[in-house]
């Protein structure tokens, strides 16, 4: 326990400080900062912060740059110290957690001998090898591990389970496709099925670069064997699959929140099955999105790794992590959202074939330049003249006044929308 932010620096190596409340509100701004550096410097693993303080990015990335895990908790302060201590000595009540937490795992592992023993190791605290073999802990924590151990090597000898990875699947389509409240309804069979809808989630989505027809969906077919076999073989975060539309999209799931650094490891991890599903000759692209929690998070994240590849060319996509694109993202993702923008744009999108594509790409450029029609001119390789006569004909479409800033705001966060 830390009740002065100067005693942080003197106390033991490896010890996992619990700032009181009155420390933790002193813990603001650059005082926050010098902490982690005492508590780096003192070899402490963790600083919990017990009250409500603003965490700037700068510190987080102090945190993560340091080693020190930085913690939150809000709840009862003598209880959470108790529940350390506990989770440390390693009681009855903490290897019994770790042991539910651990059979969970088994669940949601298909099967597969190195997810099992990945996931069995992560929530037992000791590490597991591949052929189930595991260093008695002792203690209470001991006598778990080893009847988890067991449960996880018959769990392994059974092999995969396919039709449950199928079911899990067709699901998972139905949860990225269906209207937001279905798929919220959807959830309690999902988590049935193992799927982790409630954690946090990055979408990656493969899309073969041909027009639509037999040959896309042969190689897309293709392409969803050979992800199925090698998320197999990849231990860490919980993997999913499932073909939507003309895609395949893979959702990397882990329990917490990795920030930063954990965005990153799942680009690289989008890199290498890239690599990994390519048939030789062939052409693939995968869009990566940031990361969301939940279903609702799920579906943004699937929107995200599209718009990634909409907006870039190369192999591999990122979605832009900052901006108004990002937000336009979230509030877009929303079913009242779409709606409000289909009614909003609805006479241009009538007309059918190129032209609603082509003149909603001249409001957006003629509301981006602020109604300067020779600067989207140059935007869309226009004449002025050929602009002006387009924007004229979209006020009569939509009926609108472009000279109205509610209007015209409207329209602008409509047109960017449209590109989503």
């Amino acid at each position: 326990m830390i009740e002065n932010l100067g005693d942080i620096v003197r106390q033991p190596r490896g010890s996992v400080l619990v700032l009181t409340r009155a420390c933790s509100s002193t813990a603001a701004g650059y005082r926050l900062e010098v902490a982690l550096r005492d508590a780096a410097a003192a070899g402490a693993t963790s600083l919990v912060l017990t009250a409500p303080v603003v965490i700037g990015r700068a510190a987080r990335e102090l945190a993560e740059r340091v080693g020190v895990s930085l913690l939150e908790e809000d709840g009862d302060l003598a209880e959470l110290v108790v529940s350390i201590e506990r989770s440390l000595a390693g009681d009855a009540s903490d290897a019994l957690a770790r042991a539910t937490r651990a059979v969970r795992g088994i669940g949601r592992a298909g099967g597969v001998p190195e997810r099992i023993a990945s996931l069995v190791g992560e929530a037992m605290g000791v590490p597991v090898s591949a052929d189930f073999t595991v260093e008695d802990p002792g203690g209470h924590l001991g006598a778990a591990t080893a009847i988890v151990v067991r449960l996880a090597a018959l769990a392994a000898a059974a092999g995969p389970d396919e039709l449950p990875g199928r079911s899990r699947a067709q699901l998972l389509t139905e949860l990225l496709v269906a209207p937001e409240e279905q798929a919220q309804e959807l959830a309690p069979r999902a988590r049935a099925l193992g799927l982790p809808v409630d954690d946090w989630h990055v979408v990656v989505r493969f899309e073969p670069v041909m027009e639509e027809g037999p040959e896309r969906y042969a190689l897309l077919d293709t392409v969803a064997s050979r992800a199925s076999r090698a998320m197999r073989s990849m231990v860490g975060p919980s993997w999913n699959a499932a073909l939507a539309g003309d895609a395949l999209v893979v959702v990397r799931t882990q329990a917490r929140d990795q920030g930063r650094a954990g965005l990153r490891e799942a680009v690289r991890e989008a890199g290498q099955l890239l690599d990994r599903v390519r048939p030789a000759g062939a052409e693939l692209r995968c869009g990566v999105s940031t990361t969301h929690q939940g279903v609702l998070g799920l579906r943004t994240c699937a929107s995200e790794a599209r718009t990634a590849l909409r907006r870039g060319s190369l192999p591999l996509a990122t979605y832009d992590l900052a901006g108004l694109d990002r937000m336009l993202e979230e509030w877009y993702s929303s079913d009242a959202a779409q709606q409000a923008v289909r009614e909003l744009l609805q006479p241009i999108l009538d007309l059918g074939g190129e032209r609603p594509g082509r003149l909603i790409a001249i409001l957006r450029a003629y509301l981006d330049h602020h109604g300067s029609p020779a600067k989207a001119a140059e935007e869309v390789h226009l004449h002025r003249n050929a602009v002006g006569r387009n924007i004229r004909r979209i006020e009569e479409l939509l009926q609108a006044d472009l000279s109205d800033p509610q209007q015209r705001l409207a329209l602008q966060l409509a047109c960017r929308a449209a590109r989503i």
